[in-house]
């Protein structure tokens, strides 16, 4: 077991610790009253679609990324990482000091599920099983036993997703109290009482396994995983005793949710990532069903910064900055803050095995040795491009994974304009020798990864509305083709995944539709519907077609279009909000530093943006003195080309959720159903192909997030300045939020305007705009 000393604890003393630790751990607590709640696992087909691929067969068809393959530590003892695999979801830290600077790392178990063939202790329990036994079929035929460790994988990394914190709560209830001066209040939402307004007012979904509680609960959920807060992703562990309240004994006590008295709250990626599936929408949103609910999708209702902010006064100016956050959207550079506001849509994961992998030089973190490996281009600006293992780690250490021993000992020194301004890297090295909860998660990334590589996309002629209503009466078939010659001609050259040779002319509408031909966009399903019906009727046809089974060349192959080619385009070819694609984490000597190959840190500039004084400052804020400029280098200026699967239950559009509309219920509950998305998405659409100049004759209406207030903003970010500047109400939010503190002078985004941008197909004419929207709708 390696060390997670600090201080003068010798080693082998806290090794000592740890395993008489492990050693309580690995006696478990039994599910409450399983014999009641046991349910056997159905068969049901979903509506959706999976994905059955294996790490192996990834491999074999050279879709493996990176150079990293886990930490020393977990290299060396995988058995050890293994057989305690539900030991070390989660865990707290035991302080061994009364000044808390020194700690051991203790892992709080989770219950294991039993086997699939047994009944299983929850409904969450039970779809498990119902998804892994739909995955692996054929495979099942031929050699049981190895589809049976493959579903086993993806099994075990829906249990990450699901319920992995790995100690993240201390980034919540120590290092946000630093920041804040004041403890997240989870009360509104987490308070069973309010339970039938989490979706309504926050976007968050319920646990279909919890009911409402009582007193008896402590006015939380009443559930029968003994770490489930009925919010999913929202996990609660048994707060530190303190003087006269034991927090597994004491009686409830009014506030206690506000002061985590009891139970702390750790995040899993569940909370941001899990919603209803767009197929199969619940009829009560409320009171959804696990059938209901989909993993990969990407939980586009989610208000995150409405969350974080109750237990911040009202008018503070950090309330009013995270309040602004679009629905579905997460600012992940907010706490490990590049002072640029930018937050950006909560991606949905579909169809990995598909996505585009580029060649790129990177350094191994540990060894330092430089090679070209394989990657994808993951974050909105193709960061995070050193394969899927580490990209998936440095998620978990943005949402508190190791966040004292790794990751804001890294950040600026508050309240400094001369020294310790800048970030530092976050050292992977240094985190796994100094975080055992780096190596808890490390060990499981393969596990996460096999689950996250069976989700695939789900498609509007599948789905089966709340009235019952099927998704197909939501398409004009007969405009589908004419719709997928004008996504031939307008859109194919960014959002396909199929190459496209050098010599085609991709602005040359004949070229593009000769290299198409035949070729299937959407689902393999439905392939009849998008060609045209003259190609269908001729002989050509049969060039792709197998001669053997009477399928798809490309169907039977299997390369699905991943409808994105993830390349990367300069911003101001784009157009849209240039905030995002400036952010500088990545950037070398930077805090995500190993994190971005060198590829990435030695793209070409795309160009350079105006230097403009900080718009806060009396007399000179938002002035360009003398045409000054700042080079936008280092990898950053580029947005890549994004995936178009399952874009008709996506809307509102854009990287930000900015472009188009919410449809909402009577009650002003965000409309779930099928019907609401179609909606939104239409609406949507109309936007995108609608020019963005105000001076052209039809435009759309450009949106900016403004403050409704006057509001004080400090110059340091805990609040504890002697001066402050007045931001008056209507002045847009990215004038506090785009100021870096330790260099206040100029701000780091001086753009503002939200849904700008992708003025791509706005001189279409109207009857091929409604046939490219009828047929995005296959997709």
């Amino acid at each position: 077991m390696p060390s997670t000393s600090f201080g003068s604890i010798p080693q082998g003393h806290m090794k000592t610790m740890l395993r008489a630790a492990l050693t309580v751990a690995a006696c478990c607590v039994p599910w409450p009253s399983m014999a009641d709640t046991g349910t056997l696992p159905t068969d049901e087909p979903y509506s959706r679609d999976l994905v059955s691929i294996s790490l192996e067969q990834a491999k074999a068809a050279g879709l493996d990324t990176g150079v990293y393959q886990g930490s020393d530590q977990v290299r060396a003892d995988p058995d050890g990482y293994a057989n305690r695999f539900h030991e070390t979801l989660a865990s707290k830290k035991r302080y061994l000091d009364s000044e808390h600077t020194r700690w051991e790392i203790v892992p709080i178990p989770e219950t294991p599920p039993p086997a699939c063939d047994q009944p299983q202790p929850t409904g969450f329990d039970a779809e498990g099983c119902r998804y892994v036994r739909s995955l692996f079929q054929d495979l099942a035929r031929q050699d049981p036993q190895r589809a049976h460790e493959y579903r086993q994988r993806v099994r075990r990394g829906r249990e990450v997703w699901f319920k992995g914190t790995f100690g993240n709560q201390d980034l919540y209830n120590i290092y946000f109290v630093k920041i804040l001066n004041a403890m997240p209040d989870y009360t509104a939402w987490l308070d069973t009482r309010n339970r039938g307004q989490r979706f309504a007012r926050f976007g968050l979904i319920n646990d279909p396994d919890c009911t409402p509680g009582s007193e008896a609960t402590y006015w939380l959920d009443d559930c029968p995983d003994p770490h489930a807060t009925g919010v999913l992703g929202v996990r609660k562990y048994y707060a530190d005793p303190a003087q006269g309240f034991d927090p597994r004994s004491s009686p409830y006590e009014e506030g206690e949710i506000a002061a985590q008295k009891r139970y702390v709250i750790g995040f899993a990626c569940a909370v941001c990532h899990v919603a209803f599936d767009p197929s199969n929408p619940p009829k009560d949103p409320a009171n959804p069903r696990w059938e209901n609910l989909m993993g990969g999708i990407g939980n586009q209702y989610v208000l995150q910064g409405r969350m974080f902010s109750q237990g911040l006064p009202e008018g503070n100016y950090l309330r009013v900055l995270i309040d602004a956050q679009r629905p579905g959207t997460s600012d992940t550079s907010l706490v490990a803050n590049d002072y640029i506001h930018n937050p950006g849509t909560i991606n949905a994961i579909m169809n990995t095995h598909n996505r585009p992998v580029f060649e790129e030089r990177m350094r191994h973190p540990l060894t330092g040795v430089t090679s070209m490996a394989r990657t994808r281009h993951v974050l909105k600006g193709g960061e995070d491009s050193v394969g899927e293992h580490l990209a998936l780690l440095r998620v978990y250490v943005n949402i508190g994974l190791c966040a004292l021993e790794c990751w804001t000992p890294h950040f600026p020194k508050i309240g400094t304009v001369v020294f310790d301004t800048e970030q530092k890297p976050f050292r992977i090295a240094q985190c796994a020798k100094d975080c055992e909860d780096w190596n808890y998660a490390d060990a499981k990334m393969d596990d996460l990864l096999s689950y996250l590589l069976s989700v695939g996309p789900t498609y509007l002629d599948k789905a089966v509305d709340v009235d019952g209503t099927h998704g197909s009466a939501y398409i004009n078939a007969a405009l589908v083709p004419r719709g997928r010659e004008v996504f031939i001609e307008q859109c194919a050259r960014c959002h396909s995944s199929r190459k496209i040779p050098e010599l085609v002319d991709t602005r040359d509408p004949a070229s593009m539709r000769a290299l198409f031909k035949g070729h299937i966009f959407g689902g393999f399903h439905a392939w009849r519907r998008e060609l045209p019906p003259a190609f269908l009727a001729s002989p050509e046809l049969a060039a792709y077609l197998d001669p053997v089974s009477g399928d798809l060349k490309q169907q039977v192959e299997g390369k699905q279009d991943w409808l994105g080619n993830d390349q990367l385009t300069p911003y101001h070819e784009i157009g849209v909000n240039v905030c995002r694609s400036i952010q500088t984490n990545h950037l070398a000597g930077h805090i995500w530093d190993e994190f971005s190959s060198l590829s990435y840190k030695q793209r070409t500039s795309p160009g350079s943006l105006p230097k403009v004084v900080n718009p806060m400052l009396p007399l000179v804020g938002g002035r360009n003195p003398f045409g000054m400029r700042n080079t936008v280098d280092g990898g950053r200026g580029y947005m890549r080309n994004v995936s178009l699967l399952s874009v008709w239950s996506s809307a509102p559009l854009l990287h930000n959720n900015a472009l188009g509309p919410y449809a909402r219920l009577p009650d002003g509950t965000p409309d779930h159903t099928v019907k609401g998305r179609v909606k939104s998405f239409e609406q949507a659409m109309r936007e995108l192909l609608t020019s963005d100049d105000p001076q052209a004759k039809k435009h759309r209406r450009l949106v900016v997030s403004r403050v409704p207030e006057d509001i004080a903003v400090p110059t340091r970010e805990d609040g504890n300045s002697f001066l402050e500047l007045t931001l008056p109400a209507g002045s847009p939010v990215g004038y506090m939020g785009s100021v870096d503190p330790h260099a206040p002078v100029f701000t780091r985004c001086d753009d503002y305007a939200d849904n700008r941008g992708h003025q791509f197909g706005i001189d279409l004419s109207d009857p091929d705009k409604t046939a490219l929207i009828e047929f995005l709708k296959t997709l």
